[in-house]
């Protein structure tokens, strides 16, 4: 069954994110959906079925986009495996925790893809300002969005019977 709800966030996160418009005063940003259901899985699962759906998560993105594949892939994964190791310190039931790693993995994401796409020369020379209005505002509404599915994603799994999330240690 959890197989069948993380197809299923992803592919509802993938259809939202691709149906939203970019923020135009925020650097034509994107609500970071994906990142924010890889974010979920990171919290509330095992290192495993964590860096599983950020892959997911990252190609779905990848694919939507004129991005090469993998490179969100590569920043959600890098992001859920630092998260495994350190959840056990924070207090990942909060709502301003999930909110402030979801704006934290939307910051972070955006500026490692900038400079993956620098360092293989994929990206013209963006000015920094531009670079660092859009990374604000991908970690603003990774902040805002991040909460919200993860809510979501919870009601969900309770609804369907699966374990209570607090027995696995998370959210």
């Amino acid at each position: 069954m959890t197989v069948a709800i993380m197809v299923f966030l992803l592919l509802a996160a993938g259809l939202g994110q691709s149906l939203m418009p970019p923020v135009a005063s925020l650097g034509l940003a994107k609500v970071p959906l994906l990142s924010a259901v890889a974010l979920y899985y990171a919290l509330t699962y095992p290192r495993g079925t964590a860096v599983t759906a950020a892959i997911l998560a990252g190609l779905i993105q990848d694919s939507m986009s004129l991005l090469p594949i993998g490179y969100s892939s590569l920043c959600f994964a890098l992001f859920a495996l630092i998260l495994a190791e350190v959840r056990g310190t924070l207090e990942s039931d909060s709502i301003v925790t999930t909110a402030v790693l979801g704006g934290l993995l939307a910051a972070l994401t955006t500026l490692g893809l900038y400079a993956m796409l620098s360092v293989n020369s994929l990206v013209a020379d963006l000015p920094l300002g531009w670079v660092m209005l859009k990374t604000g505002g991908n970690a603003l509404l990774g902040l805002v969005a991040a909460p919200v599915v993860c809510w979501a994603a919870l009601t969900l799994e309770r609804l369907v019977g699966l374990t209570p999330v607090d027995e696995r240690g998370g959210l």
